[in-house]
């Protein structure tokens, strides 16, 4: 994913030529659930993320949809993770993380906060993208009878994504975005996209999630499961109670939170971008 958009700016303007290089830990396969150590080195570090993935995440689209997991690491905060489709149907996937971004021995609450954001962000796409929500197609362009178009295809109209652009993002808002996010040139179109936050910050809850309706939808979840039921005020708090309207999705919720140590007071309220996701 993307570094946060304000960083991503800084990095385009002052470093446009500097690359992060990546350290590969390994990849795994993972068989219903389950990683497969058939690797002679970094098994057990693989073993111990995994089980944190699975122990806060709710299991059924890990085993329906998780292909492969992969480690490895850039650093601190600069991509701190992933989930990417493994092929043209959304039926396997790939969850990539950070070991730096994601210390699992750290006792920092703000750093546990922070990458379970990241665990349950990265789930959001998972749970709006895979096989059920997403039809693949071959198109290029968007065709609005179709729908919304992803990198994965069009989001079906019942889907998760196709009722939530309909709902946050008619035409002339999606218009308005499409023309930033087909600027070739990614310094200005990184400098658009953050102006276009800062005309709706009442419509984002964080600066990222303006950076598509995927990463809208993906970013609203987790306040849906992190936050307390917000007051209707403004749009971004009608972003995170479009969820509730799913029974299945305030199981998710709930059977998250069951799983984590602490839950963080206000988080909508008090959140403030930090890294990206």
């Amino acid at each position: 994913m993307t570094k946060k958009i304000q960083i991503l700016l800084y990095l385009f303007i002052f470093f446009p030529l500097i690359g992060i290089a990546q350290k590969e830990i390994g990849v795994w396969e993972i068989k219903d659930g389950i990683l497969i150590t058939n690797q002679a080195t970094n098994n057990k570090i693989a073993q111990q993320y995994w089980k944190i993935v699975t122990n806060t995440l709710p299991n059924d689209l890990l085993h329906n949809y998780v292909s492969s997991f992969r480690l490895f690491t850039d650093g601190i905060e600069e991509d701190l993770g992933g989930i990417n489709p493994m092929n043209d149907l959304n039926s396997k996937w790939q969850v990539d993380l950070d070991i730096a971004d994601m210390d699992i021995h750290s006792k920092d609450s703000t750093h546990i906060l922070s990458y379970t954001h990241t665990l349950i962000h990265e789930f959001g796409h998972l749970l709006t993208l895979n096989a059920t929500q997403v039809t693949p197609t071959e198109d290029e362009y968007q065709e609005d009878k179709k729908g919304y178009l992803t990198m994965e295809g069009y989001a079906k109209k019942k889907s998760y994504l196709g009722q939530f652009v309909q709902q946050f993002w008619p035409p002339r808002l999606l218009y308005q975005w499409d023309r930033i996010d087909k600027k070739w040139n990614q310094r200005k179109r990184l400098r658009l996209l953050y102006r276009f936050y800062l005309k709706r910050q009442d419509s984002f809850v964080t600066d990222y999630a303006a950076e598509s309706p995927e990463e809208d939808i993906a970013e609203a979840w987790t306040f849906f499961v992190l936050a307390n039921k917000p007051i209707p005020n403004s749009i971004k708090e009608k972003k995170v109670l479009f969820f509730y309207q799913f029974p299945e999705l305030v199981a998710q919720r709930k059977f998250i939170r069951s799983k984590l140590k602490s839950i963080p007071l206000n988080y909508l309220e008090n959140f403030k971008s930090r890294v990206d996701y």
